[in-house]
This record gives structure tokens, sequence and C-alpha cells, in this order.
């Protein structure tokens, strides 16, 4: 029986078209210019090919985005959690899921400016479904552990989407690391304005966003012990 010829990495100095090429070229565009940008046009010209060449691989824009998905679910981390060690195995999963996101960026907005719920196959559910799990494993009712995995979730999404995203990708001439979410006591009104925001610009510390992470993950495991008594 004759072998089936595999089709070469590269041709002509391009890498070959693929539907995962395709996908993490949309994926590029995405983290790069957000949602409205992302076109059969824009993933073309990014692949410098012509936007006819894509359609031997996907069929129309709603393939491209079943296969965006597949290929950002195919990257998510899945979750190595250990009930004898739940704080120390959540906190690990919960830096590699900040990871995930920063990298996937602009992915939550395509969710919710596309509304990909229609996309979602059950490959996709089984970090979700190990999460869950997982709580349950810990000992919480299944009400808990829905709300225990929610939370998480968009603790993790939250912080990566909204501080991250400012902090990876400044604004042109922004330096992040002038950037404090304290103002300045001088910057202020006078003293029976913003009192308390006056108190933290003098006596608080602004916090780089690795450390700040750590405070979210301490928050969230004593809200869960709490839950799990």
């Amino acid at each position: 029986m004759q072998e089936r010829r595999r089709r070469p990495e590269s041709r002509k100095g391009r890498p070959t078209l693929t539907r995962e090429r395709i996908a993490r070229a949309a994926l590029r565009i995405l983290g790069a210019s957000g949602p409205a940008e992302l076109t059969m046009r824009n993933v073309a010209a990014e692949l410098e090919v012509s936007p006819r060449a894509l359609y031997n691989y996907v069929a129309d824009r709603d393939d491209l985005l079943r296969e965006v998905m597949a290929v950002c679910q195919a990257d998510r981390p899945q979750p190595r959690l250990d009930p004898a060690r739940w704080r120390e195995s959540l906190g690990d999963y919960c830096r590699e899921l900040r990871g995930w996101y920063r990298s996937h960026r602009g992915m939550l907005a395509l969710a919710h400016t596309e509304d990909l719920t229609y996309l979602v196959a059950p490959g996709h559910l089984r970090a979700d479904d190990a999460l869950v799990g997982f709580f349950l494993d810990i000992g919480l009712a299944p009400q808990e552990a829905y709300r225990a995995w929610t939370i998480t979730v968009l603790q993790v999404a939250g912080f990566a989407e909204v501080w991250d995203s400012w902090h990876d990708h400044p604004p042109a001439g922004a330096d992040p690391a002038s950037w404090t979410e304290l103002p300045a006591s001088a910057e202020l009104p006078g003293p029976a304005e913003l009192p308390h925001l006056r108190r933290l610009g003098g006596e608080a510390a602004a916090e780089p966003p690795d450390e700040l992470f750590e405070s979210v993950i301490a928050m969230l495991t004593s809200g869960i012990a709490a839950m799990a008594g």
C-alpha cells in the first residue's frame, strides 16, 4: 500500500495553509485589533494569501470561528487539581488559566459580541467539568460547587481582560510602570472630598499585576474555604 504523502510544511518560503494556521492568524488579528477586524479578508492579508485560498480550508466565517474556538480550547491548560492540597493546586491552576487568557486576548470580547455559545462542543467543557468535580471532591455541595466554579473563572478572566490587558498592551506612549490605581493626595480635591481614596493615596502602596493577582487567589481560596466549612 502506497504511503500517503505528507503536506509540505512550507511552499515557496511560506508555511502551507492548514485550518489551525488560519485560526491562529485569526487569533493574532483578534488580539491586536479586536473582533470588528476579524474578517476573512484580514485573515488572508495576515497570511499573505488571497481570500479565496482560505475557502479551501474553511467553509465560511462561521466555520473559521468554530476552528478558532477549537484551537483556543486546545491551548487551555487542563486542571491538575489535588483535593489533598486544594489551596495550592487551585492557586497553580488560576495562574495557568490567567496565562491562557492573556495569550488569547480578545476571545472574551469575541464570545460576547458574536455569542459563540452555539459553537461550544462537549470537548470544550472538559476543563470546566474537571474544575467542578474538584470542588465537589473537596466537600462543596452542588450549589456551592457551581458558585466556586463560576466565581473562579470570573475572577481570573476579569483580571486578565481588564487589568492585565492594560499592562500587556498599553496605549501608545503610555508607561505601565508609572501607572497606579491610587491617586496621589495632591491630585485629589479638598480633604472633604473622597476622604477614603485620599487616605489610600497616602498610606497604601500600589501593587504590580502579579502581586495583586496573588491577593485575588488568596481571597478566592479563603471564600471557598468558608463555603467548605
